[in-house]
């Protein structure tokens, strides 16, 4: 094992493998039966790209953020903002799945 799997992963490996070979068997006809390192580098890559996005989603207009280290978030906000961060994860490894070319037995990268 090379890459991807010999870091610490933002994503929990085991769980995106088998929603995307879920994924393949409820879109793609099961034509995949394996996940590629590739696969696991592409959707890391996208969530992390959301949380880039979540950060940059509320820009000040005159001045830099302030600093603080005030904990915004009541325990329902986060559970929240963790069950769309999810539904967000599964949609892109779906939409992934989906892009894939018919090519081979294993999920690779898209792009």
């Amino acid at each position: 094992m090379c890459g991807i799997l010999l870091h610490m992963s933002k994503i929990n490996i085991a769980a995106v493998k088998r929603h995307a070979l879920n994924c393949s068997n409820l879109f793609r006809s099961g034509k995949f039966h394996r996940v590629g390192e590739d696969f696991l580098t592409e959707i890391e890559a996208g969530a992390e790209a959301m949380v880039r996005g979540i950060g940059s989603a509320q820009k000040t207009t005159l001045h830099d953020p302030a600093a603080t280290e005030e904990d915004f978030l009541t325990p329902e906000l986060r559970e929240a903002i963790l069950r769309e961060a999810n539904a967000l994860i599964g949609r892109l490894i779906q939409n992934t799945v989906q892009k894939q070319p018919s090519v081979g037995k294993t999920l690779g990268r898209t792009y």
